[in-house]
């Protein structure tokens, strides 16, 4: 890669992890806490809570956030691929980072000072999982460029190739963030079940 990529790609990088960031932000802002949704929120987060407090299996926990990782990434892949549909790759990207938001700042107005151990929970179940979707939309991106301008020139055999190379870099990148991410959660739902007997 030359150097003027390697920029370009580095500023791309920075320039959607601060939009992923500002839209955790507005996740917690539009969090409206009322007595009509209390109850159940309060219910949600504590089947959250006692994942962590050994009442579920490791076994069970790391299936379950298994399937959400294929799901949110290959949805990603699978959107930028079709091509027409790649805006909804960026809608799910987006509703990831409001949905991280609106779980951080329930578990603050729910549970105060407690709310610390929620947190770090939410942040370790998406700590590669985040910067690996980060790269793969800038991936998409780039995919997607490339693939508008083959199809102005109508360049058919391009266009199946650049296909088959998104492919790849989705399959390593799904493997390698939902194997180091799988790897993290045990280790962490470990120690924190330990400490909490």
């Amino acid at each position: 890669m030359r150097k003027k990529d390697f920029y370009k790609r580095n500023k791309s990088l920075i320039l959607i992890s601060v939009i992923f960031i500002l839209f955790i932000i507005i996740g917690s802002f539009i969090n409206k806490i009322d007595s009509s949704n209390l109850e159940d929120m309060s219910r949600q987060i504590g089947e959250i809570k006692s994942y962590y407090n050994g009442n579920i299996s490791i076994k069970d926990f790391t299936l379950t956030n298994i399937k959400e990782y294929i799901r949110y990434l290959g949805s990603i892949g699978i959107f930028t691929l079709l091509f027409f549909t790649f805006p909804i790759s960026i809608i799910v990207f987006i509703v990831k980072a409001i949905s991280i938001g609106y779980t951080i700042n329930t578990s603050v107005l729910l549970l105060g000072l407690s709310s610390f151990k929620m947190c770090t929970i939410v942040l370790l179940k998406n700590i590669v999982i985040i910067p690996m979707s980060i790269i793969l939309i800038e991936l998409s991106i780039t995919h997607i460029k490339n693939v508008y301008k083959q199809l102005k020139k109508r360049r058919q055999d391009s266009i199946v190739a650049l296909g088959k190379e998104f492919v790849l870099n989705l399959v390593i990148i799904m493997c390698a963030s939902i194997i180091l991410q799988t790897i993290l959660n045990i280790i962490s739902i470990s120690i924190i079940q330990f400490l909490a007997r």
